[in-house]
């Protein structure tokens, strides 16, 4: 596995536009099902394209994918979609319309919500696309860069499928990914508090 790695990583050196572009698609398309999953897409692209390009690349996968499900989910099932905005889910229906982009953006910032299952809120949601492209992305990157940080420093992709997730949560990790989880949220909480106050 270890020379397959490095051949791969050398076919992408000599071809680095289709290498990006491949995996560009592989990134999306493994963040719409649950394999192979965020983080080993996030390692993958550390350890191909280092760890300036290789976030860059995972995290437009992320959002291409979100966008992807969203439009999708929207057109395939009108129906379905009607009435769950017309039953329990209607008294929240507000609300995630307008903090829902601060919503998305946070659930990305943790690995605790699965990236496809994120990918499942705005679909119910009356959110643009543009903005679901953007939470998504500005919400996953800090974490991407992260994850791609170490996948750069893989001997080979084998080390990826053993990753344990717990090195993300490591507390010179975790905190400042709860720092920016509480900057997400703070639109919403200072929104709440006016609106509280107002009455």
């Amino acid at each position: 596995m270890l020379a397959a790695s490095r051949d791969m990583a050398a076919w992408i050196e000599r071809n680095p536009v289709l290498g990006g572009g491949l995996f560009l698609l592989f990134a999306t398309l493994g963040k719409v099902t649950p394999v192979p999953g965020g983080v080993p897409v996030m390692l993958t692209a550390g350890f191909l394209f280092g760890p300036a390009v290789g976030p860059v690349l995972a995290s437009l996968g992320s959002a291409f994918a979100a966008v992807g499900v969203t439009a999708t989910g929207r057109w395939v099932f009108p129906g379905l979609i009607a009435r769950i905005r017309g039953s329990r889910f209607a008294r929240y229906e507000e609300a995630l319309a307008r903090d829902g982009i601060a919503y998305l953006a946070a659930i990305r910032i943790l690995p605790i919500v699965p990236a496809w299952v994120g990918n499942l809120l705005p679909v119910a949601v009356d959110i643009r696309l543009r903005w679901v492209f953007l939470a998504t992305l500005g919400g996953v990157a800090p974490l991407t860069v992260v994850v791609a940080g170490i996948g750069s420093r893989l001997q080979s992709l084998t080390e990826a499928a053993r990753f344990d997730i717990a090195l993300v949560l490591d507390p010179a990790t975790l905190l400042p990914l709860l720092g920016l989880l509480a900057v997400a949220l703070l639109p919403v909480a200072v929104r709440r508090w006016w609106r509280r106050e107002a009455r």
